[in-house]
Parts: C-alpha cells; structure tokens; sequence
C-alpha cells in the first residue's frame, strides 16, 4: 500500500459563493502528509508529522483556519455513541429538544449555504440512524438526555378542568428562545448562537 487516508473534508464550494477547499491527511510511502488546497489542485498549506496522531492533530487545526463559524463550534466536540440533546429551532422558528444517541458528523454544503455539518444519530426512542443538516440558526448540544419543559417556552392563559390554554413566550426566531433555554439546561457542549437583526430591529436567532 502506497497511500491510505487517514482523515479527508471538503468545506464549501457546491452552490455556496466559497470555493471549495480540501483538508487531507495521508500516510504516503511510510510519511504523514497533511495539505489543504482548491478543487483545482491549487495547494494553499502543506505540512508533515512523524506519527498518526500528530497527523491528525495537525489536520484538525488546519481544518479549523478554514471551516465557517458552525463547523469550527462542533468539530471534534461530540464523541460517538454519547448521549446528547439538541436544543435548536426547528422550520417554524419554535424550539425543540431532540435526545439523541450520536455517531458521526462531517463538514458540507446546502443549496447557497456554506457553514452546513452534516449529523448522523439515532433519535430517543428510535432504532433506525438519521441525517440531518444544521445551518443557519442557533444550535446549543447539552450532555445526557434532558427534557424541554412547558414553562420554559409557554405560558398559561387559562386552565381549569375543561381547557387548558397556552401560548409561546415569545415570537419565532427570537432570540430570547436560546438564550433563556441556555439556562434550562445542564451540561452544555456546544453554545452557538447566530443572530441576526431583522428590517424591524429585532434580534431573531
């Protein structure tokens, strides 16, 4: 065997305004090689290690000078088989709290969006893994598996032994969502937090 893998990415070009970057580390004829470089072939860093592990020291920093904010925020922070909770905003702005028991995780691309990780789990209560693309929004991972509670997002309108009426605290995409429920949870892993101000002035997460 004259060249073998030992750690490979490729951060953003696809559909994104990047252009697309590739971080390789190989064992080439007995030598470790880490490189960074263009789709074309254009090399933009290169260097070697004596050893596997400083090989993949060496490309999980070189990974790091050129992955966007997201990726840099989870890189090599979950370990696999671990239990986690995901605590993000789902399509409708509200927030969710999904146990998980994670595997994997890899840099990609989504349609124009460039800072994309890519999270293979198996969800709580389920067998089959699944994939799913973070982006964009906030995104806060806490150790063990942790319930959302009602009075964290909703407050009580009425209630009595006929209904019971409820409503969100907040507006979607608000930001108070992450940062009050970054105080709901115990453990945190990951606390990243992408807002943005809105036309209106507000800040949405």
């Amino acid at each position: 065997m004259t060249v073998r893998t030992i750690k490979h990415e490729e951060l953003k070009g696809g559909y994104s305004i990047g252009r697309k970057i590739i971080i390789d580390a190989s064992e080439v004829y007995g030598e470790f090689e880490i490189m960074a470089m263009y789709e074309d072939g254009t090399e933009l860093e290169t260097t070697t290690a004596t050893t596997e592990k400083e090989a993949e020291k060496a490309f999980d920093e070189m990974l790091l000078k050129y992955a966007e904010p997201l990726q840099k925020a989870l890189y090599n922070k979950l370990e696999e088989g671990e239990k986690y909770t995901l605590v993000y905003l789902n399509d409708y702005g509200f927030p969710v709290a999904q146990k998980i028991k994670f595997h994997s995780m890899k840099c990609t691309t989504y349609a124009q969006h460039s800072d994309v990780v890519e999270m293979v789990f198996t969800p709580y209560r389920k067998r089959n893994q699944v994939k799913k693309r973070f982006y964009k929004n906030s995104l806060m991972v806490f150790k063990g598996w942790q319930d959302l509670k009602e009075e964290d997002t909703q407050e009580v309108l009425k209630n009595n032994e006929s209904v019971k009426i409820t409503k969100s605290k907040y507006a979607c995409f608000d930001s108070r969502y992450i940062d009050d429920l970054e105080n709901s949870f115990k453990d945190a892993v990951v606390i990243y937090k992408n807002y943005r101000i809105g036309k209106n002035g507000n800040l949405y997460a």
